[in-house]
């Protein structure tokens, strides 16, 4: 398998990556040779995010597509936001400066959720306890662009983000990693694997890290740690334990800032990039997350294999932080209420894959029968002031330390929830392989249960919901003489939904959507040539509407987004790989019976236009120099469109110096022009900036 060509081919933004390759500096090799070096580096447990097989992204009829380690490491990635910068059909850090969760959009349809190891990272969509796993510890980042229920369950329609596991090697390896930069930051990583006997393996992952946040006044930091061991218990039998630990004792939540002053001009002008409406006394988000797992993988024959994949997830999280109530009259001083979120989650998944693999009269079928159960128990204590005595903030001339915490009325309104989820999901899939032909076919019948236990300053409530969906794929790829491969899929997901019709008093079925897509890829025969195109209609039903106030609500609104993706990665000469992207989306509200004023608009989040182009040129064997700019195009001010967020255009550098086997420097400034811009405003109240320029220099230490 070409090195490239599964990365290059399906929207890969940076060129000289290899996608799951050993990790090494890659050095100034030929074209050729870089895009074609083997990939070799799988765990017997290891199965593409796209269809749970083997079958690698330029053989899928689907949007799917790889970055791995070296990629991340080359851009010094820390989070999933940051990795999908460069990536086509997604509008990326639509919070850039929040890092209590990755925001982001796929094909125009938000997206908190992300994958780890092929399970999902357990959240219970309704608040602000989301688990993160580091990209230090990540293998590669793997992306399935369209509704993904039909393995994956209950999920957003625009698609899937799946981070793999570093996994232990029978080599022993070490790499130190020292990191400094803007904002005061400081990092100290380690990365270390080898056998720990005949048929064991293990590896430790540990990083600590602390840097000052964005807006004044805030910090981050972060401690990570996490070990695994692999157990080869014969030729057909591996079981791998793992577990992963992360504590975050300060992180940057999500505080906006009016549109009036970061959007608009005020009277006292624009809001610097560092602007904060919080308040330093009031301020905090902690989280500590316990992931607990094992992959056993066993063969019964050359035809027959059993996976099962298991994680017991435990996290808790205590914020203490501020909402806006608008501007006062002088538009400058902010209104501010004061809330406060406790909350613990505890949850199971479980994951049972049987491949089989058939032959008949010369068509090769790859089963894979699926079981999967998750539950997931949450536990919430909310506080709010609503107000009283929270002082509001002058942003002309800020003060950041005004609030009393011992005298703060945070409970002046009081909440509670005890939530409790499962899903439990049944799944079929037929991979059909006939001379140049591949077709993918699946279905699956999941469960979801669902009670929300809440009391509503003392009024008690109860929420629950019993929904069933079953959801289907169908795609086709067919590889043409001279390296032209078209495709199309058809494929549906679902997310369960809470509520009943006012209309009908009935309770509310799934949300569902479904997309058809179209599309080739083409690679020439050196692979030193790589396109990748798609067409897209997706849309996004049973969508819950509203009137403009609130009193009524039914089940019948729709979203569309459709468009298409172009990818082009090629090699020029024998050192310089260029990659080029380019999307253009059309996403609009088609039905929405109780306020048809929106039919028409474009929901917020979503930039309809994006480019990107990065370059790597090899100066030597030791010295990379890359460097990327990537458009972003305008999305809207709110759910109305009255006006729009501007479009913004940014410059990234990446340097890689080895001074022999052993040592690496990296170098990277992201936004290098610090470019002031606005990421994404939900409402005129509720803006994000974007990020400001960041440098960062950092030492690899091989052994």
């Amino acid at each position: 398998m070409a090195r490239n060509s599964w990365l290059g081919v399906l929207a890969m933004t940076l060129p000289a990556a290899g996608a799951m390759a050993a990790d090494g500096a890659g050095g100034g090799a030929p074209a050729q040779d870089r895009l074609l070096e083997e990939v070799n580096v799988y765990g017997s447990g290891y199965r593409t995010t796209g269809t749970k097989s083997r079958l690698m992204p330029f053989e899928a009829p689907m949007s799917f597509e790889i970055y791995d380690s070296e990629l991340l490491e080359l851009r010094q990635v820390d989070s999933v936001n940051e990795a999908l910068r460069y990536v086509s059909g997604i509008t990326p850090e639509n919070r850039s400066t929040v890092t209590i969760f990755d925001q982001y959009t796929i094909r125009g349809f938000e997206s908190y959720r992300n994958y780890y190891d092929g399970l999902p990272l357990q959240y219970n969509g309704l608040w602000n306890l989301v688990p993160q796993v580091d990209a230090f510890a990540t293998a590669s980042i793997e992306i399935l662009k369209g509704p993904t229920s039909v393995l994956y369950g209950s999920a957003p329609p625009g698609g899937m983000v799946n981070q793999t596991a570093k996994q232990p090697r029978g080599q022993a390896e070490t790499l130190v990693r020292t990191r400094l930069g803007s904002a005061s930051l400081r990092e100290l990583a380690v990365d270390t694997t080898g056998p720990a006997g005949d048929s064991v393996n293990y590896r430790l992952i540990a990083l600590a890290r602390q840097q000052d946040g964005q807006q004044r006044t805030t910090e981050q930091e972060r401690l990570t740690f996490a070990p695994s061991v692999t157990w080869q218990a014969g030729s057909d039998t591996s079981l791998n334990l793992n577990l992963y630990y992360q504590n975050d004792p300060e992180m940057i939540p999500s505080t906006p800032l009016p549109a009036l002053g970061t959007r608009y001009g005020a009277s006292y002008g624009r809001l610097d990039a560092d602007a904060y409406a919080g308040d330093a006394n009031w301020a905090k988000f902690e989280r500590e997350v316990t992931m607990l797992g094992y992959k056993f993988n066993h063969a019964f024959s050359d035809s027959v294999s059993f996976l099962q994949n298991f994680r017991y997830t435990d996290a808790d999280a205590l914020q203490n932080n501020t909402y806006n109530r608008g501007l006062a009259a002088d538009g400058r001083t902010l209104l501010r209420n004061a809330y406060l979120t406790d909350e613990e989650i505890s949850g199971l998944v479980v994951d049972n894959q049987l491949a089989l693999t058939l032959q008949h009269r010369g068509v090769a079928h790859n089963v894979l029968v699926g079981l999967e159960y998750q539950t997931l128990d949450s536990d919430i204590r909310y506080r709010d002031t609503f107000g009283a005595g929270t002082p509001a903030i002058d942003l002309a001339s800020p003060d950041h330390r005004q609030i009393n915490r011992r005298t703060l009325p945070i409970d002046t309104y009081r909440q509670s929830n005890d939530i409790e989820q499962t899903q439990l999901g049944i799944y079929l899939q037929d991979e059909i392989r006939w001379q140049a032909l591949t077709v993918v076919a699946g279905l699956r019948h999941d469960s979801y249960e669902s009670t929300d236990a809440a009391d509503f300053a003392g009024a008690p409530a109860r929420t629950e919901i019993d929904q069933d969906e079953l959801t289907a794929r169908a795609a086709a790829i067919y590889t043409l003489a001279g390296g032209v491969a078209p495709y199309v899929s058809y494929s549906e997901s679902f997310e369960p939904t809470s509520g009943v019709d006012s209309l009908t008093g009935a309770a509310f079925e799934p949300t569902t959507a479904r997309q058809i897509e179209a599309g080739f890829k083409y690679r020439s025969a050196g692979a030193d040539l790589l396109i990748t195109a798609a067409y897209f209609d997706l849309r996004k039903e049973n969508v819950v509407v509203n009137t403009p106030d609130f009193m009524q609500f039914t089940q019948n609104g729709e979203v569309q987004s459709q468009g298409g993706e172009l990818s082009v990665s090629g090699s020029i000469g024998e050192k310089l790989d260029i990659t080029a992207n380019f999307t253009h989306m059309d996403v609009s509200v088609t039905d929405n019976p109780l306020d048809p004023a929106l039919v028409g608009r474009t929901p917020v989040w979503v930039a309809e236009k994006q480019a990107s182009l990065w370059a790597d040129y090899f100066v030597s064997t030791a010295l990379r120099v890359s460097g990327g700019v990537r458009y972003i195009g305008e999305s809207q001010i709110d759910a109305q469109n009255t006006d729009t967020v501007p479009s913004y255009t940014l410059f990234d550098l990446a340097l890689s110096y080895a001074f022999n086997d052993s040592y690496r420097l990296g170098f990277t400034v992201s936004n290098l022009g610090d470019k002031d811009y606005v990421g994404a405003c939900s409402d005129v109240n509720n803006c994000w900036l974007g990020a400001e320029r960041s440098v960062e220099l950092n030492l690899n230490a091989a052994f």
